[in-house]
């Protein structure tokens, strides 16, 4: 087995739940007399984590807003998420089969999001995920939020990893950094079919982009180069 450890990103990486975070984040954009945004501009944001994604909402629809005005609105955006998530959440494609082989064949997997516990592990509940991670690491606690490689570290350790045979995947920046930073090897999965998002993931350096979440099985399985 190549990698025994495997470390997942939850939003963008297992789950799509980008229509949910665009109802509430025009829900709050509306309260704020601002234009709304669509769907496709809602997943560019996507691993920014919920303070990340207001504020990058904030400026592509109006004035600049101060760190103060974030965090006045930050409150009324998350309980509206909270509101709307599972809503029209899914699990991407292959992603419930892969994982399924994964907890078959030995591996130990965890969850580390910049994401509220309560709504992520809601959500893994929902779409019957849950079962296949030992351990979720998320905003809530006293961990910093990635891409500081805290929360990563603390994660393969308890999972009795090494840096050498521990993988993180994501699909974003922020977890191809998280990795980095933790020096542990990253797979970025693209799940758009627009060819620009593709590139731009393809260009995040990661050491592997996985156009299928179900060839995750083989590169985690040591099974195919």
């Amino acid at each position: 087995m190549r990698f025994p450890v495997v470390l997942f990103d939850l939003n963008g990486t297992l789950v799509d739940t980008s229509a949910d975070l665009t109802a509430a984040l025009n829900e709050t954009l509306t309260h704020l007399d601002r234009p709304l945004l669509e769907e496709a501009q809602v997943r560019t944001w996507s691993g920014e984590g919920l303070r990340g994604l207001l504020r990058a909402a904030l400026l592509a629809t109006g004035p600049a807003p101060t760190d103060l005005e974030i965090s006045d609105w930050l409150h009324d955006f998350r309980a509206r998420y909270a509101a709307h998530l599972g809503q029209r959440a899914r699990a991407y494609p292959g992603v419930a089969e892969t994982l399924d082989a994964l907890m078959h064949a030995g591996v130990r997997m965890a969850i580390v999001t910049n994401k509220p516990e309560a709504p992520s592990l809601g959500l893994l509940a929902q779409l019957h995920l849950a079962r296949y991670f030992d351990y979720f690491m998320t905003c809530d606690g006293d961990v910093p939020r990635k891409p500081d490689p805290t929360g990563a570290l603390r994660l393969m350790e308890q999972l009795g990893g090494t840096p050498a045979h521990t993988l993180m995947v994501g699909s974003s920046r922020i977890d191809r950094e998280t990795a980095q930073n933790a020096d542990i090897t990253c797979a970025l999965v693209q799940h758009s079919d627009v060819e620009s998002a593709r590139i731009q993931v393809r260009g995040l350096g990661a050491d592997f982009v996985l156009d299928d979440f179900a060839m995750l099985r083989a590169l985690v399985l040591g099974s195919r180069a």
